[in-house]
């Protein structure tokens, strides 16, 4: 796993500044992709990572929007989850939970990245 993948998962799990994990992905994303494309795991986890900074604010039409939009192209992307040590069903999950949770507007749940032992 690249190195910058495991700031990302440490940032996420330890230090939850979710802003920094934004951050982290979008310098994976252009390095890997140079912008061509939004289908990449990088894109997805950022969503994840606004998402969940929305939802901790109390912006729950934004959290509702961009956990959404992190769902777009999960499915085709699980694999590549999976290959920087996240467990993807378990993730979906999770990230349909919130989307539940934020519908009714309930106060921000901490979220992890569930990590394949």
């Amino acid at each position: 796993m690249k190195e910058k993948y495991k700031e990302f998962i440490n940032t996420f799990q330890k230090e939850r500044d979710f802003f920094k994990c934004h951050e982290i992905l979008e310098d994976i994303w252009i390095e890997e992709t140079s912008c061509n494309t939004r289908k990449h795991v990088a894109i997805n986890l950022l969503l994840i990572s606004v998402g969940a900074l929305h939802w901790k604010n109390k912006n729950f039409k934004g959290a509702l929007k961009v956990f959404k939009n992190s769902l777009e192209n999960y499915d085709d992307l699980k694999f590549e989850i999976e290959k920087i040590g996240v467990d993807s069903s378990k993730l979906k999950i999770i990230i349909e939970e919130s989307l539940d949770k934020i519908s009714l507007e309930e106060n921000y749940n901490e979220i992890y990245l569930p990590l394949i032992q």
